[in-house]
């Protein structure tokens, strides 16, 4: 009796665990790709390109930071450990140790997920269908994500529901200089040598370093669902650059931060435009 009376209180402090309020709905976002989590053959895979192809789960906050996601198409929840490869996939109809994730907060609003039941963190770039599995050591570049929520999409938030919506924290970081637009108007490519030595460093503050590989550039810019606007001028040292094509591209990079109204991010590559919609400059992560 004693056995059974144990035996039903756990299995209420299971069901109390899994009664938990769900704290909102949410879509998952690999970091590393700019794609969004979606259902592939059965399994998670990061191939959405926005936001509405996502599929959508409720997150369910269990002891510390761990969480449980139920997927709303199924009503059944994310598990770990489908085959040997560990990965992901909605229809079980439980949370225990493979449907629960420990959620480790990191920087610029990011996170990683940590399987309780092998310890790996989840990692989004698995074989060639960036299929979700439970399988890395670490937490570096394919393993981090953003939980988007749902209510943030629908104010037109982060997330870049649809081709707009970013904010800074969302594109903060460091990005190669591919494309300038020319004095023409017309989008050029970089050649190999200047996209290779070009950088541009995006602050969550709004603070931007930019360089093509001679003289440095500086200004200050707010983003906000979308909409760029450059706060002030951009400040740049005077020396002569020899090598081919950098001036032109130094004087693009400028017209590209001041003129910018829009900027868009589209998997790993953000494209600043004018306000007629016209394209400006591009970046790559």
């Amino acid at each position: 009796m004693k056995t059974l009376i144990r035996s039903l209180v756990a299995f209420g402090i299971l069901l109390g665990a899994q009664a938990v309020a769900k704290a909102e709905q949410i879509v998952l976002q690999s970091v590393h790709s700019g794609k969004y989590v979606t259902v592939v053959n059965g399994r998670l895979a990061a191939t959405a390109p926005n936001a509405r192809r996502a599929s959508l789960f409720d997150t369910v906050r269990l002891d510390g930071n761990r969480m449980a996601f139920r997927d709303l198409r199924t009503g059944t929840y994310l598990r770990a450990g489908v085959g040997k490869g560990a990965f992901l996939a909605p229809g079980s109809p439980h949370i225990r140790g493979w449907e629960t994730f420990g959620v480790q907060r990191l920087r610029g609003g990011a996170v990683a997920l940590r399987s309780a039941q092998n310890g790996k963190y989840v990692r989004a770039g698995v074989g060639a269908g960036s299929r979700l599995a439970a399988v890395s050591p670490h937490a570096r570049g394919w393993e981090t994500f953003r939980l988007v929520s749902i209510q943030d999409l629908i104010n037109g938030g982060s997330g870049n529901a649809g081709n707009g919506g970013v904010n800074l924290g969302d594109i903060a970081g460091t990005y190669r200089i591919t494309h300038v637009a020319a004095e023409n108007g017309f989008l050029v490519r970089l050649g190999r040598d200047l996209r290779r030595q070009s950088s541009l460093s995006l602050s969550r503050g709004g603070d931007v370093q930019a360089t093509v590989g001679c003289n440095g550039m500086s200004t200050k810019v707010r983003v906000r669902n979308g909409q760029i606007r450059a706060e002030g001028g951009v400040i740049g040292t005077k020396m002569f650059c020899n090598g081919q094509g950098v001036m032109p591209a130094e004087r693009g990079v400028s017209r590209a931060l001041t003129e910018s109204r829009s900027v868009v991010r589209d998997g790993r590559t953000l494209i600043f435009k004018a306000g007629n919609g016209t394209e400006l400059m591009r970046l790559r992560r």
